[in-house]
């Protein structure tokens, strides 16, 4: 795991972690850390801007087939096969 040093945080900030802390009977780090994880999920913007992002630098090729699409060449496929039995 990583370690983050967050300077400057309000008071009431801190005394409500602790609280928390006290009242879960767990440390000021793992409240602390419960409420960044909380607070920052990945949203889907967040996700198709990550998704862009790998394709820019990796090159990832673009594809114009839908899921649904593969799903159901998948199904034929398989519906082939077993006709073939």
């Amino acid at each position: 795991m990583g370690n983050l040093l967050i300077r400057d945080v309000e008071e009431a900030v801190v005394r409500r972690l602790k609280l928390k802390a006290e009242l879960n009977g767990t440390s000021l780090q793992h409240e602390a850390s419960l409420a960044l994880t909380r607070g920052a999920p990945l949203t889907g913007a967040d996700r198709k801007a990550l998704f862009e992002k790998f394709e820019r630098e990796h090159g990832f090729p673009k594809v114009n087939i839908s899921g649904a699409e593969i799903v159901r060449e998948i199904r034929d496929e398989a519906d082939d096969w077993e006709r073939d039995l």
